[in-house]
């Protein structure tokens, strides 16, 4: 019995080692290759992928515990970004997007952030990192919003770049780089 408890604990503890290393891991050499515009997701079916669909509403609180929905954004083009303040790729992303944020802001650009974290270490690192767009906060209730614009493995940071009219554009797993986040500006604002 002893036996069978310790191979069912390696078992769970292994499973979990998987997910996270899938869910939060290095974007990886071919990572990118998501990127550019009209690609599908690598290893993804392209009927899984959301480019070209309509962005779907949803509704999560802010850090004020306001509930917002992705609607109230409509007329901007959206970088919606899924994220969690342990996950090392989703930390090194997010100064490029509040520098992004502060370019653009007034261009009809906008980020929303979706955090899959607990309120307060979410509040804490958007103090520490001064982020002033719009920061959503959820658990299971995110990973089900991510896995509505494709993100079916739950992996992150996972980002929908989502058209004025509201028309997914891209979507990328892994960390946006700066010439990713540049390629879609210059190509979509």
């Amino acid at each position: 019995m002893k036996h069978r408890t310790r191979t069912l604990t390696t078992v769970a503890m292994a499973s979990g080692a998987a997910f996270l290393l899938a869910a939060c891991g290095d974007s990886g050499p071919d990572a990118g290759a998501d990127s550019a515009p009209g690609n599908a997701i690598p290893g993804v079916a392209a009927e899984e992928s959301s480019a070209g669909n309509q962005r779907i509403d949803f509704t999560l609180p802010d850090l004020a515990g306001d509930e917002r929905q992705l609607s109230e954004w409509d007329g901007d083009l959206i970088v919606l970004n899924f994220w969690a303040t342990w996950c090392p790729p989703c930390k090194k992303e997010m100064p490029l997007f509040q520098d992004t944020f502060e370019a653009h802001r007034d261009d009809g650009f906008n980020i929303v952030a979706v955090a899959v974290d607990e309120h307060t270490a979410t509040q804490h690192f958007v103090d520490d990192f001064g982020l002033e767009f719009p920061i959503l906060i959820g658990q299971d209730e995110a990973v089900a919003v991510g896995r509505k614009y494709g993100n079916r493995i739950g992996a992150l940071p996972y980002t929908v770049l989502i058209d004025r009219d509201g028309t997914i554009l891209d979507t990328h797993r892994g960390e946006v780089e700066p010439e990713d986040l540049e390629g879609w500006l210059e190509t979509y604002l």
